[in-house]
């Protein structure tokens, strides 16, 4: 069991909550070992690339976890964000099976309008911080933090335009909620952005 899980019961399917939209929990990140041949095992099987996001394959970010990543979004159930992420310098496995890409969890990517509320929020349940990066690129500066709880681990990043309040996103879009398990609390709470975490 692992301390720290998106509840399944929480994801939306899109034709129960029209408009459908991505929310405050914008994606839930799967640890690939090489992103490419993990977009190519995934899409023979039927998966649709997000073209919102990654619409020409793998991308990169160098300044993460100082070798960087290479990462790739697709469509999950109703449409909601899953993503490939790959740390670089990783051992090329074109060919192999997909059970043998994917080997667990990599991340939950949560957007923020405060980056520092947000980390004071999930620092107070239990979660250590374990990567900070800002990224400065045309459209302006990203801060991105990293916290942990035992193996599982929150991606807090706020972009420019959630910042300026120039976006706004539902708190409650396809992913409802967090599940923190393992924390040592009980309860529900709200986040600093109308995410639920539910305690247990």
């Amino acid at each position: 069991r692992h301390p720290i899980r998106c509840d399944a019961r929480a994801l939306v399917e899109a034709g129960h909550q029209p408009p459908v939209l991505h929310g405050v929990i914008d994606h839930l990140a799967l640890k690939a070992l090489d992103t490419d041949a993990t977009a190519r095992a995934v899409q023979g099987l039927g998966a649709l690339v997000d073209t919102g996001v990654t619409p020409d394959g793998p991308l990169e970010i160098a300044e993460f976890w100082g070798t960087g990543v290479r990462y790739q979004f697709f469509q999950g159930p109703g449409g909601a964000r899953l993503e490939l992420c790959a740390r670089r310098g990783g051992q090329a496995l074109a060919g192999a099976a997909l059970a043998a890409l994917i080997p667990g969890h990599d991340h939950i990517g949560i957007s923020c309008r405060d980056i520092a509320a947000s980390v004071g929020f999930y620092r107070g349940l239990g979660l250590q911080l374990v990567h900070s990066v800002d990224l400065d690129r045309p459209d302006g500066r990203t801060e991105v933090r990293f916290l942990q709880l035992g193996s599982q681990t929150v991606e807090l990043y706020s972009l420019p335009a959630r910042r300026s309040g120039l976006v706004t996103l539902p708190g409650q879009g396809f992913w409802l909620g967090l599940r923190f398990e393992g924390a040592g609390l009980q309860g529900r709470l709200t986040g600093p952005d109308g995410e639920r975490v539910t305690l247990s």
